[in-house]
């Protein structure tokens, strides 16, 4: 029988839940399933593989298909800095760059440099992020954030409708004073019909809830050696940090 080789594990918090988890890096078999992903244009394949690589890869049991979008990217970015390495090239797109004197301005692609270990989980409003929204006095919802499935039927919403059921299926529980209510127990219908019941007042605090979710960032600074060009970037999101 041929040798085993051990493989090491690493602790990662779910941004999310806080809770800990195990990983272990790629390995060939999941850096095959990566580069497959790379060579096409369909963001969709490209999402599946990095949850099928995170699934792979993580000890314990996990339902990859229910994480944040956000739970998602910092997990392939940690696993992409312990299995490739924690440095990622990019470039800056510079549309204004202009040299020498007399010179018309050119379009310079400028590369940079981003260490992964930097990359942090932000918050738009302060050091944290709450899913619990306060309609009245004594009624609220605990909110679930949405998975990459509820990200695009949101940015394909046309209707209002379209955005009552994109809201539905983000709220896991309604709550009276001490009486709760889980919204798996209840047709989609009458979920919908306590969000049309809501005020203007009431609905954009479920709207600020969506804008202001919690992302992966970093912040690199660019230079133009030619004309002196320099740009703090931040990059965010998947399809920045997927490489």
């Amino acid at each position: 029988m041929l040798p085993r080789i051990d493989i090491p594990t690493y602790d990662i918090v779910l941004p999310s839940t806080q809770e800990l988890y195990k990983f272990r890096p790629f390995l060939i078999k999941e850096e095959k399933i990566l580069l497959m992903a790379q060579t096409g244009d369909d963001m969709r394949e490209k999402i599946n593989a990095i949850k099928q690589i995170i699934r792979n890869c993580i000890v314990q049991d996990i339902d990859v298909d229910a994480l944040a979008t956000f739970d998602i990217e910092y997990i392939f970015i940690r696993l992409r800095a312990k299995s490739i390495g924690n440095i990622l090239s990019l470039s800056y797109t510079h549309t204004g760059c202009i040299g020498e004197e007399g010179e018309a301005a050119i379009t310079k692609e400028i590369p940079f440099k981003l260490d992964l270990e930097t990359v942090s989980i932000s918050y738009t409003n302060g050091e944290s992020h709450s899913n619990k929204i306060q309609i009245t006095d004594d009624i609220g919802m605990i909110m679930k954030y949405p998975n990459f499935e509820i990200m695009n039927q949101m940015s394909e919403s046309e209707s209002f409708e379209d955005i009552v059921a994109v809201v539905s299926n983000c709220i896991e529980i309604i709550y009276q004073g001490d009486e709760v209510f889980n919204t798996s127990d209840h047709p989609a219908s009458e979920v919908a019909d306590f969000i049309e019941s809501l005020t203007q007042e009431q609905f954009a605090k479920i709207n600020s809830f969506f804008e202001d979710m919690p992302e992966t960032t970093a912040e690199c600074q660019v230079k133009c050696n030619k004309c002196d060009f320099v740009k703090t970037v931040r990059v965010t999101g998947i399809t920045d940090f997927f490489s």
